[in-house]
């Protein structure tokens, strides 16, 4: 970086201006991560909230279960774990606490039937783009050429009995 802006140089103020994009580089590719993060933050949110009784969670502790009361006043939820068999225990736990869950929020739901509507027009537009060269296919009747006589046949013949 000194030798970059040694005053000896020739081309100083070109030295300049490549340091003054790498800087304006680094800058913009803070800022874009940092829109990523926070969609995915917010969607993160947005799923934690829409938690609700009879949802499957998985912990940041990893601890599986299925949410069986949400206590909105102390944010917290009560996580059923183990079976009928193993025995059945109970854990109270914070909201932020879950890593995964099988609840969507209003982010995802809508992501999701955006791309289904999307997933429907490319079929309909496969289905569309397969049904039209069948109907280019088909010629009326009064169009159709006529059928050529076998006027080469018999020259075959002829061949063939030549050269026998």
């Amino acid at each position: 970086m000194y030798n970059l802006l040694a005053e000896g140089s020739a081309n100083g103020w070109l030295n300049y201006v490549l340091i003054g994009v790498l800087l304006l580089a680094v800058v913009a590719m803070f800022f874009l991560s940092g829109r990523k993060n926070k969609a995915k933050q917010k969607e993160y949110a947005e799923q934690i909230a829409a938690i609700k009784p009879g949802n499957k969670v998985k912990t940041a502790g990893g601890i599986c279960g299925i949410v069986v009361e949400v206590c909105d006043e102390d944010d917290t939820v009560i996580i059923e774990t183990g079976s009928e068999v193993s025995g059945r225990s109970y854990v109270k736990m914070a909201k932020e606490m879950i890593y995964q869950t099988d609840a969507k929020g209003p982010t995802q739901i809508a992501r999701e039937q955006a791309e289904a509507e999307r997933k429907a027009a490319k079929e309909a537009a496969k289905e569309e783009k397969a049904a039209a060269p069948a109907e280019a296919e088909v010629v009326p009747a009064t169009e159709q050429p006529a059928e050529e006589t076998p006027a080469e046949e018999p020259k075959a013949e002829e061949s063939k009995t030549e050269e026998k």
